[in-house]
C-alpha cells in the first residue's frame, strides 16, 4: 500500500493559510466582481475578463513567455513588483506570495506583490502602493458552500489556458517542429493545474534529496510537500477548471461574467451544480481516461506511462526555473530529461497516488459521466 497519498477534497486550507484568513466563496466573488466592474461594457467579455482576472494572481514570468504566450500583450490593472523581501515595499509579508527559489538546495523565495497604479481608474493615487483586498492573506484560496475548500486561481489560470491551448516548450513558436528533442509539455492546461502542482511536489523531493546530501528524506517529509505543493484545494480548483471548461462558454466575447459562471456551478441552487456532483468522471473524461468499470479505467497503464514523460518534463522546467545558479539548474534538467533521479522524483508513484484518488472519488459519484 502507498505510504503517501494525495488530498483533493478537504475541509481546512492548505498549509500556512490561517481559518480566520480564508474567504467564502460569496466574499471571494464579490471582490471578483468588483474587478470585473473595473472594465466597463467589457464585463460579458468572459474570454478577455479571464485573462485578466488570472493576472491578478499569475501574471508575468512563465506565464508570459512560456504558458499563455497568446495573451502576454493583455494589460492589468495592478502594478506587479517581484521582490525579495515585501518590507522593502512596505507590505506585510502575508499581503504577498512566495515565488519559490532555491540557492544552495535552501529554499529562499522571491515575492510577489500587486499594488494600486497611481492612475487607477476608481481610487486614483489615493491606493498608489496599497495592496488590493483581494490578493492579500491568500484569498485565492476559499471555502465553498459545502465545506471542502478551493482555490479559485487555479481556475481562472487553467481557463485562460484552455482558451489559448499551446506546447509549453522552451523553443520559440517557429522552431516547435524541434520540440522532440527538448523537454516539452503536449497540453498547457496541464502545466497549469494537476500536472504542475504535482511537479511541484516531485521538484521539492529533488530539492530536499540533495539538502539531505543526497540521502532519502524518507515518506514524512515526502507527504509535507505534497500537502504544501500540491494541497487539496489547489487539486479542486484543478478539477473543476475541466468540468467548467466543457460546461460553460469560457471562449465567448459576448457571454457570462465569469462571476456568473462560478456561481452558476459552485452554488446548489444553480443548474450547474448537476456538473460539480460528477466533476471527477468528468474530469477523467476531459484527461483521456477511459473504460470506467467501476474499479478501474481500461487505459490506465497507458494513461500512466504518457503523462510519466509529461510530468518528467514539466519537473525539468520547475527544477530549471527554481534553481538559482545557472549551471547548476542546466545540469539538473538535463539529468532529470533523461530519466535521472528516478527513486528521488517518484514520479509514477505520485501520478498513481492521485489516480487511485480520483478513482475513490469517483466511486461516490450517484451517475458517474464516463463512457
Amino acid at each position: 500500500m502507498d505510504k503517501l497519498y494525495q488530498p483533493i477534497l478537504v475541509t481546512s486550507p492548505e498549509p500556512n493559510h490561517a481559518p480566520q484568513d480564508v474567504l467564502t466563496l460569496t466574499q471571494f466573488l464579490d471582490l471578483l466582481k468588483e474587478e470585473e466592474d473595473y472594465y466597463p461594457g467589457e464585463q460579458h467579455n468572459t474570454v478577455l475578463m479571464i485573462t485578466r482576472l488570472r493576472k491578478i494572481f499569475y501574471d508575468q514570468w512563465g506565464w508570459n513567455t512560456q504558458l499563455v504566450r497568446a495573451r502576454a500583450h493583455i494589460e492589468t490593472r495592478y502594478q506587479v513588483t517581484v521582490v525579495d523581501d515585501p518590507a522593502d515595499v512596505n507590505v506585510p509579508i502575508k499581503h504577498a506570495k512566495p515565488i519559490p527559489r532555491y540557492k544552495d538546495n535552501e529554499y529562499q523565495p522571491r515575492h510577489r506583490v500587486i499594488t494600486y497604479r497611481a492612475d487607477d481608474r476608481v481610487y486614483g493615487s489615493s491606493r498608489v502602493g496599497k495592496v488590493p483586498d483581494i490578493y492579500k492573506n491568500d484569498h485565492q484560496e476559499v471555502v465553498l458552500p459545502d465545506g471542502f475548500y478551493c482555490d479559485v486561481a487555479h481556475i481562472l489560470a487553467g481557463l485562460d489556458a484552455a482558451n489559448f491551448p499551446q506546447v509549453v516548450s522552451p523553443l520559440p513558436s517557429f522552431l516547435s517542429f524541434l520540440n522532440g528533442l527538448v523537454p516539452h509539455v503536449d497540453a498547457n492546461i496541464d502545466v497549469a493545474t494537476w500536472l504542475g502542482d504535482i511537479g511541484s511536489s516531485s521538484g521539492d523531493f529533488l530539492f530536499k534529496y540533495l539538502k539531505n546530501d543526497s540521502k532519502p528524506i524518507g515518506s514524512h517529509a515526502e507527504q509535507q510537500s505534497i500537502d504544501l505543493e500540491t494541497p487539496g484545494s489547489d487539486m479542486l480548483g484543478n478539477i473543476d477548471t475541466y468540468v467548467i471548461a466543457r460546461h460553460y462558454a469560457i471562449s465567448s466575447a459576448n457571454g457570462q461574467r465569469v462571476t456568473e459562471i462560478l456561481k452558476d456551478y459552485y452554488m446548489s441552487d444553480q443548474k450547474g451544480s448537476t456538473f460539480r456532483q460528477n466533476r471527477f468522471s468528468i474530469y477523467c473524461q476531459a484527461v483521456g481516461l477511459k473504460g470506467w468499470d467501476g474499479d478501474k479505467f481500461a487505459n490506465e497503464a497507458q494513461w500512466l506511462a504518457y503523462y510519466y514523460k509529461q510530468l518528467r518534463n514539466d519537473v525539468c522546467f520547475q527544477v530549471f526555473s527554481l534553481t538559482v545558479e545557472n549551471l547548476k539548474s542546466i545540469l539538473l534538467m538535463i539529468r532529470i530529461f533523461f530519466n535521472g533521479f528516478p527513486e528521488v522524483l517518484k514520479l509514477d508513484l505520485l501520478l498513481r497516488i492521485y489516480l487511485n484518488a480520483l478513482k475513490g472519488l469517483i466511486k461516490q459519484e450517484s451517475h458517474p459521466r464516463l463512457a
